[in-house]
């Protein structure tokens, strides 16, 4: 059996500089604004040894989209294997959810550059995918029957998928004023419970 052989560590380094680069541009302007040769210059590097490695800007920004989506379902993927049998019916944050939220604090630039600088379609999208396994998993093991919900199924689960996103956008935004088990907690309690304590209708019945 042929193992695969192993990279450059010159090869690796030359793109992880490209990528820091390409992320840090995306923070300050939009997207097509950055040219190549601002790549290049900010990381130090020569224009000729760009296209070593990448046809244009739009093809490094779909490698450094892949692999980071590809990481974080690495993530959520080893988690659904050594947490499957975790409770959803618990007041606490399943640490599937808390992980997702440490993984964007881990690469909160990247996040910041994708979510809010700049509006990256195909990340948008990776991250909703994402999400929505996370609640569709949770709300099918929290009520599996129908009857027992007060919407549709499937509207229920894009309604919190969405919900979620836009509050992690939110968060990055505002540079993550809560941190990442604190967000977790908020967000499964607004999905469990609502934003009341005291139901306020019942107020004027």
């Amino acid at each position: 059996m042929k193992t695969e052989p192993k990279k450059d560590p010159r090869v690796i380094r030359t793109r992880r500089l490209l990528q820091d680069a390409f992320i840090t541009l995306m923070e300050e302007r939009d997207l097509e604004q950055i040219t190549v040769q601002d790549i290049v210059d900010r990381a130090t590097i020569k224009r000729a040894t760009f296209y070593l490695h990448f046809k244009d800007k739009h093809e490094l920004l779909n490698c450094i989209v892949d692999q980071v989506l590809k990481e974080l379902n690495s993530v959520v993927n080893v988690k659904w294997e050594t947490m499957i049998e975790s409770k959803f019916t618990s007041d606490k944050p399943h640490p599937l959810f808390v992980g997702i939220f440490h993984h964007i604090a881990e690469h909160y630039h990247l996040y910041r550059a994708m979510l809010v600088t700049n509006r990256v379609p195909c990340f948008t999208a990776g991250l909703s995918a994402v999400l929505h396994e996370f609640v569709t998993y949770g709300i099918n093991h929290t009520e599996p029957d129908d009857q027992n919900l007060t919407a549709k199924r499937e509207v229920i689960i894009k309604f919190v998928e969405s919900a979620i996103l836009e509050v992690i956008i939110w968060w990055v935004e505002q540079q993550m004023p809560y941190d990442e088990i604190d967000m977790a907690e908020q967000i499964l309690n607004l999905s469990l419970k609502g934003p009341y304590i005291i139901n306020p209708v019942s107020r004027y019945s």
